[in-house]
């Protein structure tokens, strides 16, 4: 069974972090600790406070609970509002999130060229989550013509500073050679490193490289390993796959209730593939498929 390789790339903007708020004390730092202890209300008027006095950072954070509507009702206008006038004063979480706002149209008219403008200001002062937005919006070509290769400078940065997704998106590039030279072992270097932080598209991907020996030793039991991993996490494909290593014992001793349990749990997402394996064994007489194509 010939593994295939996915275009992976999944589309996450994640609004930068909102950390601590709090109130009459009037220091920033009495805020932030009432905001960790969930004291919405104290965070709020703290913080408010400060903004009105020109604090940025009291500002941006003012923002983010407006925007989650945690201490006072949930407003989007307000909290661009306070996003402009913190990003305004040079605040790089400000700046991502406002961004963001433009981007996705929340409290402000979505605006690409606009949401550029302020990550690459926030990405320019070292923040990974604005460099790997940035990123995001060349690699898909929002509000600029697509470019691979400014998007993979991004990436690499934001990388650096420890975001799993901008390794997962290197490992991709480097794979195809989307903006960079193509070079498996780079790419399965980085598609390790975000696997060993969780990526389940990264723990796919690593299975398949070590299924077809590319960058990597081929080795099926280090692919199987890379295979479980993704797919218990409810990768279809990564299921798929698994099974078809338990079926065929490679990887792991054959084992056909495995490779049904796990070909079961790929066709209950719809992946035809593994319907049609399914049924496959059962007209083959396999008895555990007999009895999961029976309860359809």
């Amino acid at each position: 069974m010939k593994a295939k390789v996915l275009i992976l790339i999944i589309f996450s903007f994640s609004v930068g972090c909102i950390v601590s708020p709090q109130v009459f004390s009037e220091t920033l730092e009495e805020g932030k600790a009432a905001y960790e202890d969930e004291k919405f209300s104290t965070a709020f008027q703290i913080f408010l406070t400060l903004a009105e006095e020109g604090n940025s950072e009291a500002q941006s954070l003012l923002g983010g609970m407006y925007l989650r509507g945690q201490g006072v009702t949930q407003d989007f206008l307000r909290a661009a509002e306070w996003f402009r006038r913190s990003a305004e004063l040079g605040n790089p979480v400000a700046q991502n999130n406002l961004a963001w706002m433009y981007e996705v149209g929340r409290g402000v008219e979505k605006d690409y060229q606009e949401a550029m403008r302020w990550y690459r200001l926030a990405a320019g002062e070292g923040m990974a989550g604005a460099q790997q937005n940035l990123g995001l919006m060349l690699f898909y070509g929002r509000g600029v013509d697509v470019n691979y290769s400014e998007a993979a400078q991004w990436f690499s940065l934001s990388a650096e500073q420890g975001l799993a997704k901008s390794k997962e998106y290197l490992g991709n590039m480097y794979y195809y050679g989307a903006g960079v030279a193509a070079d498996y072992e780079e790419s399965a270097r980085w598609f390790r490193l975000a696997a060993e932080q969780g990526e389940v598209i990264s723990q796919y991907q690593l299975g398949v490289l070590h299924t077809n020996g590319e960058g990597v030793p081929q080795d099926d039991v280090i692919a199987a390993e890379w295979f479980y991993k993704a797919a218990e996490q409810g990768d279809y494909h990564a299921q798929y796959n698994l099974g078809a290593m338990y079926e065929n014992g490679r990887g792991v001793s054959q084992n056909y209730e495995e490779a049904v349990k796990w070909y079961a749990l790929a066709a209950q997402q719809g992946l035809k593939e593994a319907q049609e394996v399914l049924f496959e064994l059962a007209e083959n007489d396999i008895e555990a498929a007999i009895g999961v194509v029976s309860e359809k």
